[in-house]
C-alpha cells in the first residue's frame, strides 16, 4: 500500500526498499495474499492502474510466494488475534526470511523475539538498517 498510494506514512521508505530490490541490492518475498489485500484497497481508492504498474514492475524483481496449506494450519494452531498475519507469518517462516518489514505495530510487538531467525521492522527500521550495511 505504502508504494502504490501517496502520502501514507511510510510511502518514502517503502520506496526507497523497493528500489534496492530492483537494484538487486536485497531479495524480497511477498505473500500473493498481500498483493490481493491490496488490490481490494486501490480498487475503492480508485487507482487500479497504479497498482497494475507497480504490480507489473514488481513481477520482475520480487518472489511471489503463496500461502500454503502448512500455513494455514499453522495459523490456526498459533493464533494470535489476526489469522491474516498469522499465516504471513508462517508463510516468512516457512521461506527462512531474514526480516518481516511490516507497519502492523501490533505484529511486531508480538512476535519480535519470540522466533529467533526472524526480525520485525518497521520500513523506517529497516531503511535505517539498510543504510547502516
Amino acid at each position: 500500500m505504502d508504494i502504490v498510494q501517496d502520502g501514507r506514512l511510510s510511502t518514502d521508505s517503502s520506496r526507497e526498499i523497493m528500489q534496492a530490490i530492483f537494484d538487486r541490492k536485497i531479495e524480497a518475498v511477498i505473500a500473493t495474499q498481500s498483493i490481493l489485500d491490496v488490490s481490494y484497497v486501490v480498487q475503492k481508492a480508485g487507482i487500479i492502474p497504479v497498482f497494475f504498474r507497480s504490480v507489473g514492475k514488481w513481477l520482475d524483481y520480487v518472489n511471489m510466494d503463496s500461502i500454503s496449506t502448512f500455513d494455514v494450519r499453522w495459523a490456526m494452531g498459533h493464533y494470535s488475534g489476526d489469522f491474516e498475519d498469522d499465516t504471513l507469518l508462517a508463510r516468512a517462516l516457512d521461506t527462512y526470511c531474514d526480516v518481516f518489514v511490516t507497519n502492523d505495530k501490533k505484529l511486531c510487538r508480538h512476535n519480535n523475539g519470540k522466533y529467533e531467525s526472524l526480525q520485525f521492522m518497521s520500513p523506517e527500521e529497516f531503511v535505517a538498517k539498510m543504510k547502516a550495511s
